[in-house]
């Protein structure tokens, strides 16, 4: 009997390992799509959501800077531990300055770290554009910018992101020394749990 019931396990372990593979890329996964198990309903997704991809603007320098000095350490430090910076930066869909804005992230940067140059951050990314219009995600962790690629948790969410929990990965895509002026790529992986309006 139990021999029987391997045969007939094995290809559906098959099939819904074939899905689970094609839906994760080099980046982190997306949307799996698997047979509902009520008949008549087809695919359903499973709570992955698709990435969505930003661009972060932060100038700390310059007339106008985004982010702004609101305490420093007691001594000199290489890695500016200690220092605390507020800022109220822009996301954008591309790289560019004049690229579409989809939001906002405001919040607080940390130097939390004396060895090397690691920020504690502490962000909400509000949207005002796209399908999260009004949503938001927050995010609380470490991120070490001397990496190329850093990864932080996603702590929760509002509105259409309501209960979300998954992670951000951040990479430097280009940074100008005459105003400070760091743009950074983010990539969002996260799921939530259905909700009712209210």
């Amino acid at each position: 009997m139990t021999r029987i019931k391997l045969l007939f396990l094995l290809p559906l372990l098959s099939h819904l390992l074939a899905f689970a593979v094609s839906a994760y890329g080099s980046d982190g996964p997306q949307d799996i799509l698997l047979p509902s198990p009520k008949p008549g309903q087809g695919l359903v997704k499973l709570p992955w959501f698709p990435a969505i991809r930003f661009f972060w603007h932060d100038t700390s320098g310059g007339p106008d800077p985004s982010a702004v000095l609101v305490a420093h350490g007691p001594t000199q430090s290489n890695t500016g531990f200690g220092m605390v910076r507020v800022f109220d930066d822009r996301l954008t869909i591309g790289p560019d300055r004049s690229s579409r804005l989809i939001g906002k992230s405001q919040g607080i940067y940390v130097s939390a770290d004396k060895e090397t140059v690691g920020l504690l951050m502490v962000m909400t990314l509000t949207f005002s554009d796209g399908d999260y219009a009004g949503s938001s995600l927050t995010v609380v962790g470490r991120n070490e910018i001397k990496l190329d690629v850093r990864e932080m948790p996603i702590t929760g969410g509002t509105g259409a992101l309501r209960f979300a929990e998954g992670y951000v990965r951040a990479h430097t895509h280009s940074y100008d020394p005459t105003f400070s002026y760091n743009v950074v790529e983010y990539n969002c992986y996260f799921k939530k749990q259905p909700t009712a309006e209210y």
